[in-house]
């Protein structure tokens, strides 16, 4: 039988944490805090990895990496050096961690101080104005230029009147392309949703929240049931709802059960007839019977599909779920396992390739949230650009939510106002900043092919020498014959 889902009157522990003892109360805080960072931290990192592969094939992915291993800190794994990814340097996420950032300064810009989590929720009309700033200047809290624009976004939001009616724009697009578009640009950035609900006992605001932001760029119906689900899925994780896989179905029922009653009529735009959805479908991603394989993650043309990107998530979590609960070590061992678990996950995640930075970005969201941050790869937490940052961010959602002491304004904090504080960049500005962003790219690509080619003379003078006391042996038993003829 499926779990019920918390009832808006329970309000449970989570939202009554003042009225725990001490003791459960700041354990209780603490895994929170430790979850919520885990996952705005766990999707920057896989994000970051994934950049590694993607747009390859798992074939092209082997050839590439052979070791299957990528580290950040304190000497990075080299990309491949391509133009596409040494525009990034190693360590660096992509513009998945950006639109999901645009939500995350949303709300805490709206939050002037600790109390409810419902305060400052994100708009489509907020959001619209911060996504078509981002296209044009990038996330100028850290004067990131706007890398990797997806093809639909760009059309979404280059609409004349995008910022006013953004889902009319979005819904235009999406008929335009026959009503066929449903990539997964909208779940990469849903993550932040579900954490800034954690705390309220109503499940169906989560996804009411996912669908509606996700409707500012993708009306499709698969891209907003794919979002109501990762939110949803976020959420129930950092609250520690989810132990076994049953939960996972459980979750995903009921987030289907919303859509049905309520989600589709929440599309809004008069005249859209919107499609009925192919639950097998669904769920031949969410649980697919040969795991990551039945996916087909790097399957040409189709590597952008929200599902994929879906399914990918949540099985990354179906297997961390199965290997955590197989554990039988002191707790000691138990936390140098979590840590192996996301690395392992995320690893092989990004060595099938396809969209592969989206993909692990989801997957971290996921991965984090159930396994906190406390257990992320040392190596890589250290090695995150800009991770300091985001460890602020996540430290400020926290105390805005109540589960970390202190006090946040988000009014104080010039990084989550619209353009953080800073004019817009002037032409000549913009064209100044692309073209050292060109150079420093050239240059990563030379200093990497070359990493590469003395790499490979190394190994092949290896080879031929091989172990020198072998060597030496060898000159005597299979040199040139000193006898005569």
């Amino acid at each position: 039988m499926a779990s019920q889902p918390p009832t808006p009157d329970d309000r449970d522990v989570l939202a009554n944490l003042s009225s725990l003892p001490e003791g459960p109360r700041n354990l209780l805080r603490l895994a929170l805090a430790d979850r919520v960072t885990g996952c705005l931290v766990g999707s920057a990192v896989g994000d970051a990895i994934g950049l590694y592969t993607e747009f390859f094939t798992a074939a092209r992915a082997a050839v590439e990496y052979p070791e299957a291993k990528f580290t950040l800190h304190p000497t990075p794994t080299h990309f491949s050096p391509d133009l596409h990814r040494c525009k990034h340097a190693e360590g660096e996420w992509t513009d998945d961690t950006d639109h999901s950032l645009l939500l995350l300064l949303s709300f805490l810009n709206g939050s002037g101080g600790p109390g409810g989590p419902a305060r400052g929720l994100p708009s489509q009309q907020d959001f619209a104005k911060r996504l078509k700033l981002w296209v044009s200047d990038g996330l100028r809290a850290l004067d990131r230029p706007p890398l990797g624009l997806g093809a639909l976004v760009g059309s979404v939001v280059r609409s004349p009147d995008y910022e006013e009616k953004p889902q009319e724009a979005a819904t235009e697009r999406w008929r335009r392309s026959n009503m066929q578009a449903a990539p997964n640009g909208a779940l990469m950035r849903t993550h932040p949703l579900g954490l800034m609900l954690v705390a309220d006992g109503d499940e169906a605001r989560a996804f009411s929240l996912a669908a509606e932001i996700s409707r500012a760029t993708h009306v499709d119906p698969r891209c907003v049931v794919s979002c109501v689900i990762g939110t949803g899925l976020v959420r129930a994780c950092a609250r520690g709802e989810v132990a076994t896989e049953q939960h996972v179905d459980d979750l995903i029922a009921r987030a289907r059960a919303w859509y049905e009653s309520e989600g589709v009529t929440g599309g809004g735009s008069e005249g859209t007839e919107w499609p009925d959805l192919d639950w097998d479908e669904l769920t031949a991603h969410v649980n697919p019977a040969d795991g990551l394989d039945g996916l087909k993650l790097d399957e040409s043309g189709k590597i952008g599909y929200t599902y994929k990107t879906l399914g990918s998530g949540v099985v990354c979590l179906r297997l961390a779920i199965r290997r955590i609960s197989t554990q039988q070590a002191p707790s000691v061992a138990i936390a140098v396992k979590r840590e192996e678990v996301f690395e392992e996950l995320i690893t092989d995640l990004t060595m099938r390739a396809g969209d592969a930075d989206t993909n692990a970005c989801f997957a971290g969201a996921l991965l984090g949230a159930y396994l906190g941050y406390s257990v992320l790869p040392g190596h890589w937490k250290r090695g995150l650009k800009n991770g300091d940052w985001l460890l602020r961010k996540a430290e400020a959602l926290c105390k805005v939510l109540g589960v970390m002491d202190g006090e946040y304004n988000g009014r104080d904090d010039p990084d989550t106002e619209i353009a953080a504080g800073k004019p817009p960049l002037t032409e000549a500005e913009s064209e100044m900043r692309w073209a050292v962003l060109s150079g420093d790219a050239q240059t990563r690509i030379t200093e990497r092919k070359t990493a590469r080619e003395n790499a490979a003379k190394e190994r092949a003078n290896k080879g031929r020498s091989g172990n020198p006391v072998l060597a030496f042996v060898k000159s005597f038993t299979t040199g040139p014959s000193t006898r005569p003829a």
